[in-house]
């Protein structure tokens, strides 16, 4: 049987293509060959977050390593900095332990000849003596300073902030502002134009938010990039809710609380906001600062768990059709996904979104918006969705894909409880209330396919109508509500989609932002089947899962 070593070099490069960086850091050291092999890889998608316990991640060595050799710099392409959203990791500056075997005068030579000839960084400036002192949002900046092509920054950061080094420097990026002095030399400006995208608290690896009384985002200091096309981030309620409410008796800390309190165009394409409170007052400077925005994506979440519920009219879509209005004449994508619940109860005791939307989209005047995925009650206002009701939607003029979700619905939250977990099974009101809710996500999923039948008759350009599937595997269309809805898009000329998500079909976190596609093509009989992760045709994946990866990490999902 051949070793690993002596499998073809291009076979070893695709099994590298796919592997985590511990994995390909392990591999790195099998032997010479594979080390030749493996390092590019090594090198291409870095994470240096922090996670929980005294243990920090080594990014003084990362940073000597890139400082003494400017190829494996070259290589690096996404970068991923600062706390995770895990509990247990602390806030404030954080600083890397001794190591008798870590050359630390090395390190602060290599530095100072990086940092030599950057006008940005002043002889007196604390960032140098911060190297001596091993801080980590030191290295942090260093490595983000030297880095040649970085191309997508993904950095978070709390209240009690653990990156300010970083913050500052990109502070300092904006020349506009009276109070600052300093000026970014063209060499770095143009290392930082190669990044294009960024993300602000948003745990790619958990998935999870940051908690409200420690997150925080700074969206002022990342706009500062150069060459940024998109941003992506989260927002706690309490920073969005100080946003959009008055300066009481003029605070003088209180425009820091702003998610944007310098507005100044910028060359942001594409907006994602995850798991965050519906703040469309909020956003409206942030919309502002982005007159080339094309796609715009808002993943509304809130958890009522040990708090009171949402306000009357906390979706408000009249003042959302208002924010968006000011970017009607180049947006061409909106997602908007809803996950209104609270994770301390059963799928089966989930609040009703009720009162709590007011009103419906209206997209009537946005000409060049050709990609739109929303729940239905946004477009229909009913959010009991109530089978007698007359649908009626404002839809863009020239939409050609329209992807309907399942939000709001009873369907949304279902999972298969594992009761031999609890500690005595369920009452007999809690089954009887989780039969009602059962046979009520099934009506539900009854009205989304008549919604779904009954929209087509009001999109006439449509090229693809999607639905959205449940999360829970024992909920779907019956195969008559199938076989009707791909007839219907073959006669109609168009593409229907039926999307699957895989987080609880997989049970695992990881797959959140997977999703199976089944496509019943005009021109082919045959179903065509494929997974997709992260986007699906510019749409991002992994929208409105709180609820169910809670319940994967609480062992409450069914393993079988």
């Amino acid at each position: 049987m051949a070793t690993f070593s002596l499998l073809p070099t291009e076979l070893v490069e695709f099994i590298a293509s796919y592997l985590a960086q511990q994995d390909l850091s392990a591999l790195s050291r099998v032997n010479r060959s594979l080390a030749t092999l493996v390092i590019p890889y090594l090198y291409r998608h870095i994470d240096l977050v922090i996670h929980p316990g005294e243990k920090m991640p080594r990014i003084d060595r990362f940073c000597l390593n890139i400082l003494n050799d400017g190829r494996r710099a070259a290589r690096v392409e996404t970068l991923h900095l600062g706390p995770s959203s895990e509990d247990g990791v602390k806030e404030g500056q954080r600083w890397l332990p001794q190591d008798k075997h870590f050359n630390d005068e090395a390190m602060y030579q290599k530095a100072m000849t990086a940092l030599s000839d950057e006008t940005l960084i002043t002889s007196g400036d604390y960032l140098r003596d911060a190297v001596t002192q091993r801080e980590y949002s030191a290295y942090a900046t260093l490595i983000i300073l030297t880095l040649p092509a970085l191309q997508q920054l993904n950095i978070a950061d709390f209240t009690y902030s653990t990156m300010d080094r970083l913050h500052a420097v990109f502070r300092n990026l904006n020349t506009e502002q009276a109070w600052n002095q300093r000026h970014a030399s063209p060499a770095l400006l143009e290392r930082l134009s190669f990044i294009k995208a960024a993300s602000c608290n948003v745990d790619r690896r958990s998935g999870l938010p940051y908690l409200d009384e420690k997150g925080r985002v700074y969206l002022d200091q990342v706009l500062n990039l150069p060459g940024l096309e998109k941003l992506e981030f989260s927002v706690t309620d309490t920073q969005a809710e100080m946003s959009r409410a008055p300066n009481p008796g003029g605070m003088a800390h209180w425009p820091s609380r702003l998610l944007v309190t310098y507005v100044r165009p910028t060359n942001i394409t594409k907006l994602v906001i995850r798991h965050s409170t519906s703040c469309a007052l909020a956003v409206r400077p942030l919309l502002t600062c982005t007159p080339q925005l094309r796609s715009f994506t808002w993943d509304i979440a809130y958890d009522c768990h040990d708090r009171n519920e949402a306000p009357e009219r906390w979706i408000d879509l009249d003042a959302w059709n208002t924010s968006l209005s000011a970017s009607k004449d180049t947006l061409e994508v909106l997602v908007f996904a809803v996950e209104y619940f609270d994770s301390g109860k059963y799928a089966f005791e989930q609040p009703r979104i009720g009162v709590r939307q007011f009103g419906f989209l209206d997209l009537t005047s946005f000409e060049h918006l050709h990609t739109v995925e929303v729940p239905i009650p946004f477009l229909t206002g009913d959010v009991e969705f109530s089978i007698t009701a007359d649908i009626y939607p404002l839809l863009p003029p020239y939409l050609r894909h329209l992807s309907l979700r399942l939000d709001l619905s009873h369907a949304q939250l279902s999972y298969q409880l594992d009761t031999s977990i609890l500690p005595q099974g369920l009452t007999l009101q809690q089954s009887q209330a989780e039969a009602r809710c059962a046979m009520s996500a099934q009506m539900d999923l009854s009205y989304a396919y008549h919604a779904t039948l009954a929209l087509l008759d009001h999109a006439l350009a449509l090229e693809s109508i999607s639905i959205w599937q449940p999360a829970d595997p024992t909920l779907s269309w019956f195969d008559g509500q199938i076989s009707d809805f791909a007839t219907t898009c073959r006669n109609k000329c168009l593409t229907g989609v039926m999307l699957f998500p895989m987080l609880l079909r997989w049970r695992k976190s990881e797959h959140r932002d997977l999703v199976k596609e089944v496509r019943f093509e005009s021109s082919k009989v045959d179903r065509f089947e494929r997974l997709c992760r992260h986007e699906r045709g510019g749409i991002p994946l992994g929208l409105a899962s709180q609820y169910h990866l809670r319940g994967l990490r609480s062992h409450l999902v069914r393993n079988r």
